[in-house]
């Protein structure tokens, strides 16, 4: 697994219901365990709407396209970039059609330091959600329809810089209507909602390389690293 993706890991420790009140949701999150190291092919919530109704459901991550053979290791589309994302085969018609969010409070990167990279979370300074941008799909090809995501990327703001040339596309509350309506596809306001995050209300420190294993899941993961070891 490429964990020096961006975005390759974040967490999600926040209950349904904080998902029902944050994103105004119609009818019932589905159950999801509180993941503090969500890894790309695992099941997550996200966000999407269709006609006027706003819901969650469970997809996994790394985009599976409709038209493809089926998921293939050997591809990795967990991430999408903002600036070609109209452009890309795979990406172009979600982008159009079926963008979604993906909650999460907080994620992680890696900063390399020699021959090694030291992981680092980034998360609200007062704990609460974040809602990243995303496209999905269905893909129906095989015995059982799989739907999934990708989590779209845009260029680091000053305060990720430091770490890394990239961040997730982070949208605001105030923008989720005009993210997520279907029958927005006017591609050049919607790439204008994918711009580095502009808030100052990020921070972050190092952890334990622990992380680096998707195996590996606890509140111990996000600690800071002279606290965790």
């Amino acid at each position: 697994m490429n964990i020096e993706a961006m975005c390759g890991r974040y967490t999600l420790g926040q209950e349904p219901n904080s998902l029902l009140d944050y994103f105004h949701l119609h009818g019932e999150v589905p159950v999801y365990h509180l993941s503090y190291n969500i890894a790309p092919t695992q099941q997550a919530p996200v966000v999407m709407q269709s006609d006027a109704q706003r819901e969650c459901r469970l997809m996994r991550w790394g985009l599976i396209p409709s038209w493809s053979k089926g998921p293939d290791a050997r591809f990795t589309m967990i991430n999408a970039k903002a600036e070609t994302i109209d452009e890309k085969p795979a990406y172009k018609r979600p982008f159009k059609r079926q963008r979604c969010l993906i909650p999460c409070d907080g994620f992680y990167e890696w900063q390399p330091q020699g021959n090694s990279k030291q992981p680092y979370y980034i998360s609200k300074a007062e704990p609460g959600l974040i809602a990243m941008a995303g496209i999905w799909d269905r893909w129906e090809a095989g015995e059982v329809p799989i739907e999934s995501f990708s989590i779209i990327t845009t260029a680091a703001n000053t305060f990720m810089q430091s770490i890394h040339e990239r961040m997730p596309a982070i949208i605001g509350p105030d923008a989720f209507d005009d993210w997520l309506a279907p029958a927005n596809d006017d591609t050049v306001k919607l790439k204008d909602l994918l711009q580095p995050y502009a808030g100052s209300d990020l921070v972050m420190h190092p952890v334990s390389r622990e992380v680096n294993s998707p195996k590996n899941n606890s509140p111990a993961l996000i600690q800071p690293l002279n606290a965790s070891g």
